[in-house]
C-alpha cells in the first residue's frame, strides 16, 4: 500500500498572483499551462504528472490568491483542494520581493496542509534592490524546509527536483514520519502578515520578525519602469507595437510573407503535386486523385499562415512575460471603465488576438458577473488568431495593400468590440473596481518564450492535421458524392453539398455572393474558422475573384470578423454562461455580423449616394432628438414658473 501511495504523490501549488507559480508547474511537470503576469491568469486548477527522483508524483496548479478567506471564485477553488485529504504536501510559492505580504497565505496553507514545504522565486530580482533573503534562517522562523530557485534556470530546477525529493519521497520511504524540518520553531510562535505571535501571545512586527533573514532592499524606479507606468506613453506604445508586428508579419517582402510563400509552395505544389501524380501513376481512381489534390491544396494555404501567426505570438508572449500586460491593464483602466469594463479586461482582449477559448476563461478573474458576461459577448469581435487565414485568402486577392487592409480590419474588430460594449452598458450597468498588482518589469526569458512559441505554433499544427483535415475530408465527400452515392465529381451538380446549401446561399446575397460555395465554406467556420480559407482554396483556389467583387469581399471579411466563434469558444461561454444563453449568444452575433455585412456592402456599392441619405437620416434624428429636448425644456421651465407661483400664492 505504501508503494501504490508513493506512486501517486499528490502536491498542490499554491501562492499569490506573480509569484511564477505555474512557471515552476510547467518547469517540473513539463506541461504548458498559462504563464503571465497579472491575476487570474491561472482560472482553474490544472494538474500533471511528473517523476521526482525516481517517484511518481502529481503537481496541481492553484489559482493565483492573496488570501483563503475572501468568497472569490479562484479562493474557493483553492480552499476545496487544500481542505481536502488525497494530497500528500502543499508547495508554497512566494515572490522574493514581496515576502512579508505573501506570509499571510502562507499560514493560512499551513493551517491546512498535512505537509508544507515554501519554494521562494526572484531572489535575484531582490539582490538588484540591495536585499538579502538567508532561506536557512527563513527555515528555522517558519518553521518548514525553504529553498530559492529561479523558475527560468534549468540547474535550479534540477536543484528544486532533489529537494522535494529528499523532503517528501525520502520520508515517506521512513515510514511516513514528519521530517524534522518541518516542525515548529523552538520559540513556538511564527509571524502573520500583519504581526507575529509568540509563545506568550504578544504582537511582533513583520519586519522585526524576519530581521536577520530577510531585507526588502531599497525600491527605485527605472527609466523603463516611469515611462510604461505613463498612460501617455504605454498606450501608444502598445498600437505602434502592434503596427510594427503586422508590418513585419504581413507587409511585402517581409519575414512574414517570405516565409509563407515558401511554407505553401512546399506543401501545395511540392508534396501534393508529388502525391497526385504518383496517384494517376498508379491508375489511382479519380475520385482518389481529386482527394489528394483538393486535400494539400487546402492544407498548404493554411499551414503557410504559420509563420505569420507565430510573429504575431511571439509579440504576445514577450510582453507578457516582461511584465509589460499588467502595467498596460493598469494604465487602460480608465479607457476600459467607460466601456462598463476595468482594465483587467485588457489581459482578456489581448488574450482573444490569440484564441477566442482561452480568452473566455481568463474572464473568470471578473468577480463582478455582468461585466463578466459583458466581456465574453465582446469577444468574438476581437480577431482571432485562426480567422487570420480567412483574413489573408481574401486581402491577398483583392486589395493591393495587404498590411493597411489588415491593420484595418484588427482595429475595427477592436473598435466594434468596444461599440459593443458601450451598448451592453447602456442596456444593463454594472461596474468592478480594479485591484491588481503591477508586475516586476523583467528581461523576458528566452527559454520561456520561446518554448511558449513553440507549444503554440505545434497546437496550430496539430489544429490543421486534425480537426481541420477531418474537415476537409468530408467536406470533399459531401462535395463529390450525390445522395444516391454516385460519383459526380468535385463540387459536381447535384452533390449533396449543394442540395443542403440551396437555402443557405440566399443569406449572402445581399452582400452580392450568389455561389453556394461560398456559404458552405462559412459554415465550416462554426467547427473552426480555418476551414473557411481552406474551403475557399478548395474551390477557387488563390483567386476569389470569380466568387465575389471587391465590395463582396470587404462584406464577407466582416461577416468573419463578427459573426459567431467556433464551438470551441461556444462551448467555453457555455462553461461560465449556462449552454442556453451561450447559444442565444452565438445566434446574436451571427445575425449582427450578416446586418454588418449588408451595411458594407451597401455603403460600397451605392457609394455616394447612400452615404448621403444616411448621412441626412443621422441630421434629422438629430434635429429632431434637439427639438424635442428643447420643447422638453420649456415645459420644465413653464412647470417651475407655475410651481413658483403656487409657492407666492
Amino acid at each position: 500500500m505504501g508503494r501504490k501511495k508513493t506512486e501517486h504523490m499528490r502536491i498542490l501549488l499554491a501562492g499569490n498572483p506573480n509569484c511564477g507559480k505555474s512557471t515552476l508547474f510547467n518547469a517540473l511537470t513539463g506541461g504548458h499551462a498559462k504563464t503571465g503576469n497579472w491575476h487570474g491568469v491561472t482560472v482553474g486548477m490544472t494538474e500533471r504528472a511528473a517523476r521526482i527522483g525516481g517517484h511518481g508524483a502529481v503537481f496541481a496548479d492553484l489559482p493565483g490568491i492573496y488570501s483563503l478567506s475572501s468568497p472569490n471564485m479562484e479562493e474557493e477553488i483553492s480552499r476545496r483542494a487544500l481542505a481536502g485529504k488525497d494530497y500528500a504536501a502543499a508547495l508554497v510559492v512566494m515572490d522574493a520581493l514581496t515576502l512579508p505580504r505573501s506570509l499571510h497565505l502562507f499560514y493560512e496553507v499551513k493551517a491546512l496542509a498535512p505537509k508544507t514545504l515554501l519554494v521562494v522565486t526572484m531572489r535575484d530580482l531582490l539582490r538588484r534592490r540591495g536585499g538579502f533573503l538567508d532561506e536557512k534562517k527563513l527555515s528555522e522562523m517558519l518553521g518548514v524546509p525553504v529553498i530559492c530557485v529561479n523558475a527560468h534556470s534549468g540547474r535550479d530546477i534540477k536543484k528544486l527536483r532533489l529537494f522535494l525529493a529528499e523532503r517528501l519521497f525520502a520520508g515517506e520511504a521512513r515510514g511516513g514520519a514528519p521530517n524534522a524540518e518541518g516542525a515548529e520553531n523552538a520559540r513556538g510562535g511564527v509571524p502573520n502578515a500583519e504581526g507575529a505571535e509568540n509563545a506568550r501571545g504578544d504582537t511582533v512586527p513583520v519586519s522585526e520578525e524576519l530581521a536577520g533573514a530577510w531585507s526588502g532592499g531599497a525600491f527605485k524606479e527605472s527609466r523603463a519602469e516611469k515611462l510604461l507606468y505613463n498612460p501617455f506613453v504605454a498606450v501608444p506604445l502598445f498600437f505602434v507595437t502592434l503596427l510594427a508586428v503586422f508590418f513585419l508579419a504581413f507587409a511585402d517582402k517581409m519575414p512574414g510573407v517570405l516565409l509563407k510563400n515558401l511554407l505553401e509552395g512546399w506543401v501545395s505544389d511540392d508534396i501534393g503535386g508529388f502525391l497526385s501524380a504518383k496517384a494517376r501513376g498508379i491508375g489511382a481512381a479519380p475520385a482518389a486523385v481529386g482527394l489528394i489534390s483538393a486535400l494539400f491544396s487546402g492544407l498548404g494555404m493554411l499551414l503557410s499562415f504559420l509563420p505569420q501567426i507565430a510573429i504575431l505570438y511571439l509579440a504576445l508572449f514577450i510582453m507578457e512575460e516582461s511584465g509589460y500586460m499588467s502595467a498596460l491593464a493598469f494604465m487602460t483602466d480608465g479607457i476600459f471603465r467607460k466601456a462598463g469594463l476595468t482594465g483587467r479586461a485588457a489581459f482578456s482582449v489581448l488574450m482573444g488576438f490569440g484564441c477566442s477559448a482561452a480568452a473566455i476563461l481568463t474572464t473568470r478573474g471578473l468577480e463582478n458577473k455582468d461585466v463578466q458576461r459583458r466581456a465574453i459577448l465582446i469577444l468574438p469581435y476581437i480577431s482571432c488568431s485562426a480567422k487570420m487565414p480567412v483574413y489573408l485568402a481574401v486581402i491577398s486577392c483583392f486589395f493591393a495593400h495587404k498590411f493597411l487592409a489588415l491593420a484595418l480590419i484588427y482595429f475595427g474588430g477592436v473598435a466594434l468590440a468596444f461599440a459593443a460594449a458601450f451598448i451592453l452598458k447602456a442596456v444593463r450597468p454594472a461596474e468592478e473596481e480594479l485591484v491588481m498588482e503591477i508586475a516586476h518589469l523583467q528581461f523576458p526569458s528566452v527559454r520561456q518564450v520561446a518554448k511558449s512559441l513553440l507549444f503554440s505554433c505545434k497546437q496550430f499544427i496539430i489544429k490543421i492535421v486534425t480537426t481541420v483535415t477531418a474537415v476537409l475530408i468530408a467536406m470533399w465527400f459531401l462535395l463529390s458524392f450525390d445522395f444516391s452515392m454516385r460519383y459526380v465529381g468535385e463540387g459536381g451538380a447535384g452533390c449533396m453539398a449543394e442540395v443542403l446549401c440551396r437555402g443557405l446561399k440566399y443569406l449572402f446575397y445581399p452582400m452580392g455572393i450568389t455561389d453556394w460555395q461560398v456559404a458552405l465554406s462559412a459554415l465550416t467556420g462554426l467547427v473552426a474558422k480555418e476551414s473557411v480559407a481552406g474551403m475557399l482554396a478548395v474551390f477557387y483556389g488563390a483567386d476569389l475573384s470569380a466568387a465575389m467583387s471587391a465590395a463582396s469581399a470587404a462584406a464577407f471579411t466582416a461577416f468573419i470578423m463578427a459573426c459567431s466563434p467556433c464551438v470551441s469558444a461556444i462551448a467555453a461561454a457555455a462553461r461560465e454562461l449556462g449552454i442556453r444563453r451561450a447559444l442565444l449568444n452565438a445566434l446574436l452575433q451571427t445575425g449582427v455580423a450578416f446586418l454588418l455585412a449588408y451595411a458594407v456592402y451597401a455603403a460600397l456599392y451605392f457609394g455616394a449616394a447612400l452615404a448621403a441619405v444616411l448621412a441626412a437620416g443621422v441630421c434629422l434624428a438629430l434635429f429632431a432628438g434637439r427639438k424635442r429636448k428643447g420643447k422638453k425644456r420649456e415645459k420644465n421651465h413653464l412647470r417651475r414658473e407655475n410651481d413658483a407661483q403656487r409657492s407666492r400664492r
